[in-house]
């Protein structure tokens, strides 16, 4: 799922990209706008990889909980 949320993600950004180099000279003032524009392209770009970072953490903390809960139990159990 995520994987197909990157390349939708990636899609719309190359879609963003070429309507914005395509666009007429005089209507985008150079400068400001242009770094506007890079910073938000960076930022939707890195957003999904800080989610998907965050699940990733939020997995492997599951993971350890029931592996220690486990673990927990089959001491419980030899005894």
């Amino acid at each position: 799922m995520m994987n197909q949320r990157l390349h939708l993600w990636i899609v719309i950004l190359a879609t963003a990209l070429t309507a914005y180099g395509c666009s007429p000279r005089e209507e985008s003032p150079q400068g400001e706008s242009k770094n506007k524009v890079k910073e938000a392209v960076k930022e939707a770009v890195t957003q999904d990889f800080k989610v998907y970072e965050g699940a990733k953490e939020s997995l492997k903390e599951s993971q350890d909980k029931s592996k220690s809960e486990i673990e927990a139990v089959d001491k419980e159990l030899q005894q």
